[in-house]
């Protein structure tokens, strides 16, 4: 009897362990420094942050899986990943997503090097120009627009990272000028320039192309409760702001 019910308490545990346990979220994200990016295996980043905190506070566990982008995007498209991040609004991608409230700011400008002596009023002043442009990242759409008319060469970078080869091939004068996320490129040339020296003249030109838009986070539209999930979403990351604002 004794025997029995020490089994039947330690099922108990077992079960009421088990329920406690949180959901997961499968998401999808690829590494986007200083967004979020591995180091030493681990995944970090100012995003990163945020997520987690305010999945903690929806009583949600992360299981990120980190990929390219167009691997991150083709996952939370078809339903493999429940979310991706970070990533700005489009009326395309809202066809695929429930967008969140922003979770960071993107700010683009061009990268040259410094004894270009570069210098723009309107993007017009670039006409003539060799420019690169990540393939996987969605830009303003007042600058795409301008490009349809441009007079001006566009190279599409696809490599598995678009932004650090971008850097190198304006660093060897195969491009004259690069389209970034500023805080990703200026961190890229800090991290990678005891490795490339070359990037050492590379320099961020005065100007910033189009507004100042907001990354965000989203849920597929595939997860049944995928705007229920974004609106909870929504409401820890509010709650998440007023604390740190006061």
């Amino acid at each position: 009897m004794l025997l029995q019910l020490t089994y039947g308490l330690l099922f108990l545990v077992l079960s009421s362990s088990t329920l406690a346990d949180p959901p997961t979220l499968r998401i999808a994200t690829s590494e986007y420094p200083p967004f979020e990016y591995l180091e030493d295996g681990a995944l970090v980043g100012e995003d990163v942050t945020t997520v987690r905190k305010v999945l903690d506070r929806m009583g949600m566990e992360p299981a990120f899986v980190v990929v390219p982008w167009r691997r991150a995007e083709a996952r939370a498209r078809s339903g493999q990943s429940d979310m991706i991040f970070s990533l700005t609004h489009s009326e395309e991608r809202a066809r695929h997503y429930y967008f969140t409230a922003p979770i960071n700011t993107a700010r683009d400008v061009f990268f040259a090097r410094s004894d270009r002596d570069i210098e723009w009023q309107t993007l017009d002043d670039l006409e003539g120009l060799r420019l690169g442009l990540s393939s996987s990242y969605s830009y303003a759409p007042e600058f795409m627009n301008w490009l349809e008319t441009a007079d001006i060469k566009i190279i599409r970078i696809s490599q598995q990272k678009p932004d650090l080869t971008s850097l190198r091939m304006v660093a060897y004068d195969r491009i004259d000028l690069f389209i970034c996320e500023q805080s990703v490129c200026r961190f890229l040339l800090e991290k990678h320039q005891p490795v490339h020296p070359e990037l050492a003249n590379i320099e961020a030109v005065p100007g910033m192309v189009g507004e100042e838009r907001p990354f965000r986070a989203a849920f597929s539209r595939r997860h049944p409760d995928g705007e229920q999930l974004r609106d909870q979403f929504n409401q820890a990351l509010a709650g998440l702001n007023r604390e740190n604002t006061d």
